[in-house]
């Protein structure tokens, strides 16, 4: 089977911040997402799922310039005015031509 190398990159955000992430991921080069409502608790203390305030995990599997583009964008326009964390993990994926 052919495989290739992709970065997964994974964004926890408030979920008042969603659709504007998801324009913006799109906007660097991300064929595709998903999106699930999660709760936890960190450096900002926990959320609770509720509609006001959740947070969102979104995922893309991208290639790596794509990657660094959402990294950069997130660092200029959210990690400082929004609760957000964000990493990148490498993974192998089938279907090449669909990320």
């Amino acid at each position: 089977m052919n495989t290739v190398n992709r970065q997964l990159v994974t964004i926890i955000a408030e979920s008042v911040i969603e659709q504007k992430l998801i324009e913006d991921v799109k906007q660097c080069g991300a064929k595709g997402y998903s999106v699930g409502h999660v709760r936890g608790e960190g450096q900002t203390g926990g959320r609770a799922l509720d509609i006001t305030g959740s947070s969102v995990r979104l995922e893309s599997v991208v290639t790596e310039p794509v990657a660094d583009r959402i990294l950069q964008l997130l660092g200029e326009k959210y990690f400082d005015r929004y609760a957000v964390v964000a990493w990148v993990t490498p993974v192998v994926v089938a279907r090449p031509n669909r990320f």
